[in-house]
C-alpha cells in the first residue's frame, strides 16, 4: 500500500476531478465561438449564450476536450504505464471525429501513420499543454518526477519544440496543486517554478521566463487578440487570468475576453479553477447549454484517476 499524503496535502475526491473535467469542457465551449477574435470583437454580454460557430452545434466543445479526455482515459486504462505508439494509435483513431484539430497534431498523427515515427521533431503550438491537466490530476504534488515523465513522453509524441513540452509540464504542475485545493497564488507559483526549471533545462530564451513572470505579476499585455496557437503565449494568458481568479465562471470569461486562442485558454483555466469548486453545476451558469461528454465516462474517468493518483504517492522515510 502506498503511504498516505504528506502533511498539509489534501487527497482529492473523484468529485474534484469530475468538476475539473466539466469546467474544462465549459471553458472550451465558452471560447469556441470567439476563437481568433481580437478582444474588441468578443461580446461579453453574449458569452454565456454560447452562440454557434459556423456549422458546429451550439454549445459544442472542440478537440481540446476530446484530447484531454483521451489522455485521461488512456492514463487510467494503462495505470500510468504510457507508451507513445499506443497513445498515437488511439489518437489517430479518434482524430476524424474531433472538431478543430490543429495542424501540428494532424501532422504528427499523419507522420506516425505513414512512417511509424513516435516523436515529433517540431511543433510549438499549445496542443500538448491543452491535454496536460490529467497528468496533474493523476499524480500528487509530491510525485514531481513521475508527473513530468508522463507529461514529457506524451507531449513529445506530437509537439517537438521544448517550449511546447515546458508549457505542458507547467499546466500539469498547476493541475496537481489545484486539485489538492492549494490557494490559487500557490498554484501559480508552482507553475512558475516548473517553468523556470524547464526553461533552464531546455536552454530556452530568457525572454520566455520573463514573459511568463510578467503575465503572472499582471505587468503584461496580451497579444491583443492576434490569433496565435503558440504554447508560451497561451500559457501567459492562462497565468494572467489565474493570478486574479476568484471562481471558475468569471475566470473563464476573463480568459475569453483576452481574445486569440479563447477556447484553449478558457478550458485550461476552467479545468484548474473548476477542480477547486464545490457544486460545479451551480458555479457555471452556461453549463446546461454545453454539449458535454457522456456523464458515465466522466464519472468513471474521475473515479479511476483518483485511484491511480493513490498509487503514485512517494514512499516516505520511516
Amino acid at each position: 500500500m502506498p503511504d498516505r499524503p504528506f502533511p498539509n496535502e489534501i487527497s482529492p475526491s473523484p468529485q474534484h476531478i469530475r468538476a475539473g473535467i466539466l469546467a474544462y469542457a465549459a471553458g472550451d465551449a465558452l471560447g469556441v465561438p470567439w476563437e481568433g477574435k481580437p478582444p474588441d470583437e468578443v461580446q461579453w454580454e453574449q458569452l454565456e449564450e454560447l452562440p454557434a460557430r459556423g456549422d458546429w452545434p451550439r454549445g459544442s466543445t472542440s478537440d481540446d476536450t476530446d484530447q484531454m479526455l483521451l489522455v485521461a482515459r488512456y492514463l487510467v486504462e494503462t495505470k500510468g504505464q504510457v507508451d507513445e505508439r499506443e497513445f498515437l494509435t488511439r489518437l489517430a483513431k479518434a482524430l476524424p471525429g474531433m472538431r478543430g484539430v490543429g495542424p501540428t497534431t494532424r501532422a504528427a498523427v499523419r507522420r506516425f501513420v505513414e512512417t511509424g515515427e513516435q516523436r515529433a521533431s517540431e511543433g510549438s503550438s499549445i496542443g500538448a499543454a491543452m491535454r496536460a491537466l490529467p497528468f496533474g490530476w493523476a499524480t500528487p504534488v509530491a510525485a514531481t518526477e513521475k508527473r513530468r515523465e508522463l507529461t514529457v513522453r506524451l507531449s513529445r509524441a506530437t509537439h517537438g519544440a521544448p517550449a511546447a513540452t515546458m508549457s505542458a509540464c507547467v499546466v500539469a504542475e498547476m493541475a496537481a496543486w489545484a486539485i489538492e485545493q492549494h490557494p490559487i497564488d500557490a498554484v501559480v507559483a508552482a507553475g512558475l517554478r516548473e517553468a523556470d526549471h524547464l526553461t533552464r533545462q531546455y536552454l530556452l530564451d530568457s525572454a520566455t521566463m520573463r514573459l511568463l513572470r510578467e503575465a503572472a505579476d499582471g505587468d503584461w499585455e496580451s497579444s491583443k487578440g492576434r490569433m496565435t496557437i503558440d504554447a508560451v503565449a497561451t500559457l501567459a494568458s492562462v497565468l494572467h487570468v489565474l493570478r486574479q481568479a476568484t471562481g471558475p465562471a468569471s475566470a473563464m470569461k476573463q480568459a475569453v475576453a483576452l481574445g486569440g486562442d479563447t477556447d484553449t485558454a478558457a478550458a485550461i483555466v476552467g479545468g484548474i479553477v473548476g477542480s477547486q469548486a464545490g457544486d460545479i453545476e451551480a458555479e457555471i451558469p452556461w453549463l446546461p447549454r454545453v454539449v458535454l461528454p457522456d456523464p458515465e465516462i466522466v464519472e468513471a474517468t474521475a473515479a479511476r484517476l483518483t485511484e491511480l493518483r493513490g498509487s503514485f504517492y512517494p514512499v516516505r522515510p520511516r
